[in-house]
């Protein structure tokens, strides 16, 4: 599902069963595996005062995130950065690392070879 005022960049891939929230924002190159949830919103309450606390996820470039992975309200996934499947990112995600875990850390780079500048099908 992808909800209201969100931008996609082009060559994404969003796989089945996946949740992006409203005021989300996809850069290009980007793949999202099964049932990803991002969120928006960190009040449970029933205010009209929470409406102005919403807060998209951002994914940067190349940006990849491994399926059932959670990614709470206004967080950024770095440009060419990997988020592991099951992962629950809690912090913003530096470009080029690679995440796991529940709350995510930061495991290793990316691999030189994964990055999205040395993929043949990449046209920046």
């Amino acid at each position: 599902t992808v909800e209201n005022y969100v931008k996609i960049g082009k060559r994404c891939k969003l796989e089945s069963e996946c949740y992006i929230t409203a005021y989300s924002e996809i850069e290009g190159y980007v793949f999202i595996a099964p049932g990803v949830v991002t969120s928006n919103d960190n009040y449970l309450g029933r205010t009209e005062e929470r409406f102005k606390h919403f807060k998209g996820v951002t994914v940067k470039k190349g940006g990849r995130i491994g399926a059932n992975a959670v990614i709470l309200p206004g967080k950024t996934i770095g440009e060419d950065a990997l988020v592991a499947a099951g992962s629950v990112v809690t912090k913003d995600v530096p470009p080029r690392k690679i995440v796991m875990g529940s709350p995510a850390r930061i495991i290793r780079d990316v691999p030189k070879e994964q990055l999205i500048e040395n993929q043949k099908f990449y046209v920046g």
